[in-house]
């Protein structure tokens, strides 16, 4: 198996043991890291390859805007991607940034190994 093929099989365990780990349902009022998994694990893949965003990754987003109310929750959100994105080996963020505006949607901020979730409203 070459490299490739080896990064896509580690990023498929490590989907699938992510997912049966995370709830499936958001229950309570606060957004939690493993519901912001849980709706972005779809966007993974754009992330590490390109391609094509998987339709499932925009629902992703869209819920988790839609449940993003207050300024907590957003810096939440952020600090969740943030931490979350820096275990993906090979993450492009220039793709992950580009996620949004192929969703349709936008986010206020950049997606970055650094980005400061306190300054988010």
């Amino acid at each position: 198996m070459g490299r490739s093929g080896k990064a896509k099989m580690g990023l498929m365990m490590l989907l699938l043991t992510v997912s049966m780990l995370v709830p499936h349902h958001c229950v309570g009022a606060a957004i939690t890291c493993e519901q912001v998994t849980f709706l972005l694990i779809p966007c993974i893949n754009y992330g590490v390859f390109g391609g094509t965003v998987a339709p499932s990754c925009c629902t992703g987003i869209k819920t988790l805007d839609a449940a993003a109310k207050t300024t907590e929750d957003r810096r939440k959100k952020c600090n969740c991607i943030k931490e979350g994105a820096a275990k993906i080996p090979g993450l492009n963020y220039d793709r992950v940034n580009e996620i949004p505006a192929n969703c349709g949607t936008t986010c206020p901020y950049k997606v970055t190994p650094d980005v400061d979730c306190s300054k988010v409203n």
